[in-house]
């Protein structure tokens, strides 16, 4: 007979709803409040916080993909939030820094700039996180989902993460 107190699979999904609507709240405070993608706040977020930073060092500081982070800048450019400058010492090289209107946005931008889950991992302790990657490892081996690098989940915009 099972435990009563053991949760069943629809109690973790009813956890797993929450989790997104909770990322989709900040994600869409950032959209109304910012007018871009929460990844693109939080790349420029990066780069206020390191002005001359390369792009490669930004796709490291975000665990994304070189290109990913160039898709980012070149939208962020766009909106005059950064600007490019090559290196004088290498023509290869690409310095970004954030424009008064991109340190503006930050100032007024919601927190954190990395986004909701990101912050509450960082607020569990090393055990828990343990835990929870081993069984989140478990789950997408059942569901035959490759981890990979993908787009941040501040890369999808609030209208992607509708619940069910």
């Amino acid at each position: 007979m099972p435990n009563p107190h053991t949760p069943s699979a629809m109690d973790v999904l009813k956890q797993f709803r929450s989790v997104f609507t909770a990322i989709k709240q900040h994600f869409q405070q950032v959209e109304d409040i910012c007018r871009i993608s929460g990844a693109q706040l939080w790349a420029l977020a990066v780069v206020v916080r390191q002005p001359g930073l390369r792009v490669s060092d930004l796709a490291k500081n975000m665990e994304i993909h070189q290109s990913t982070a160039s898709n980012l800048i070149e939208r962020l450019v766009e909106l005059k939030m950064l600007k490019k400058t090559r290196s004088e010492q290498d023509q290869r090289v690409v310095h970004l820094s954030p424009t008064p209107e991109g340190v503006n946005l930050i100032g007024k931008a919601p927190q954190p700039f990395e986004g909701a889950l990101p912050e509450a991992l960082r607020q569990m302790t090393p055990e828990d996180l343990g835990q929870l990657h081993t069984l989140l490892g478990k789950l997408l081996t059942i569901l035959d989902a490759p981890e990979n690098d993908g787009i941040p989940l501040a890369g999808i915009t609030a209208s992607q993460l509708t619940t069910p």
